[in-house]
Parts: C-alpha cells; sequence; structure tokens
C-alpha cells in the first residue's frame, strides 16, 4: 500500500515515514503541497497523513484530489485545532479517517494507521454515502421561475435607475468643464497680491 506524508516538521515526517515503512507502507515523505499533488496525479494512493497547514496553507484540497483519484482513500489529518473548528472537516473531507493531535505517540498513530487502511467496510459506506448524496443533489429539480425572477428584478433596476443616469452625469463633471458657468471667487482666485503686514 502506498502513503504520502506532508508533515510541516521534518522530524515529525521522518518518524511518521519511518512507523509506516516498519508497518509495510511504501511511504512518499514531502515537503510541499505542490509535490503532495503531483504525486497524487501520478499515482494510486491508499493513506494520506498529512498536517492541516503547511507552511501557510491548509492541506485540505490534497485529500479531495486523493479521494477522487481513489475513493477508496483514508485520510488522517494531524492538528492541535479544538473541536469546535474540526467537526466540519468530516463533511468537507468524505476520506477524513481521523484528527489526531501533533503530540500523538508512535504506537498510537500506527494503531490509527492499520485501521485506516484495515476498515474496508467503512470505506466502502462512506462512498456509498457520498454516492447517495451526489444522487439526491442531481436529482434535485432547478426551479426556473427563480431565475427567471433574478432576472427580472436585474431588469428592473436598469429601468429604475435610467432617469436619474443625467444627475449622475452632471455630478461626475469634471474641474475644466466649467462652459457656461460662472467661477466663484475662491475658484478662481485673487490676481494680485494683498497689501499690508503677511503673517509667514
Amino acid at each position: 500500500m502506498k502513503a504520502i506524508i506532508l508533515r510541516d516538521n521534518a522530524a515529525d515526517a521522518v518518524q511518521t515515514t519511518l512507523l509506516l515503512a516498519r508497518k509495510g507502507f511504501q511511504t512518499f515523505c514531502v515537503s510541499s503541497r505542490d509535490i503532495a499533488k503531483a504525486m497524487i496525479d501520478a499515482d494510486t494512493i491508499d493513506l494520506m497523513v498529512m498536517d492541516e497547514r503547511v507552511g501557510k496553507h491548509l492541506t485540505h484540497s490534497l485529500a479531495l484530489s486523493a479521494e477522487r483519484r481513489n475513493p477508496y482513500v483514508s485520510t488522517i489529518i494531524v492538528t492541535d485545532q479544538g473541536a469546535e473548528a474540526t467537526d466540519d472537516l468530516y463533511a468537507l473531507i468524505p476520506s477524513l479517517y481521523a484528527l489526531i493531535g501533533t503530540r500523538t505517540g508512535a504506537d498510537m498513530m500506527g494503531q490509527i494507521v492499520l485501521s485506516a487502511v484495515g476498515n474496508a467496510d467503512e470505506a466502502a459506506r462512506r462512498i456509498d454515502r457520498r454516492l447517495a448524496a451526489e444522487a439526491a443533489e442531481l436529482a434535485t429539480p432547478v426551479d426556473d421561475d427563480l431565475w427567471a425572477d433574478e432576472a427580472d428584478d436585474d431588469i428592473a433596476d436598469v429601468v429604475f435607475a435610467a432617469p436619474a443616469m443625467h444627475e449622475i452625469a452632471a455630478a461626475s463633471r469634471g474641474w475644466g468643464d466649467t462652459a457656461g458657468h460662472r467661477l466663484h471667487p475662491v475658484q478662481a482666485g485673487p490676481a494680485f497680491v494683498p497689501s499690508g503686514n503677511v503673517c509667514a
């Protein structure tokens, strides 16, 4: 089985790679999202173990890319975010098997990894749920009247705004458009230097 390891910390990446190699995985330890994406595109990956962020970027899209290529892939994301920030990830990433903390020991991580790739029934149920959700979405009829109403509203906005266009044009006249207008004395400015004391 093939696994991609993408960890932000090099020491963590090596430790995870050695752990999976001892479990019999062919592991690819990568240091950037671009390299991981290229490997996903080039080969079928069975397991993804990656930090939620590498540098400043999230890695969620990599899990989705791997799942498109292999629906049975399992993803393990390493994060220290709390449940409030990560609960939605299970709905966002169907292949997500587990969220584990960065301080998870090697033995525990090994058990989670073996469980992730050994639970084929769970992977099959996950795929069935995703296919059912996609079928339900495709079966939902499109309300053509809704689009027609929005188009009518757009036309009405243009028609309503048309009488005011000449006011907008007048308001946007530049300083040089003064034909037919007498300059205000403040705009024209005095043509002589005032006499008397001038304070600088």
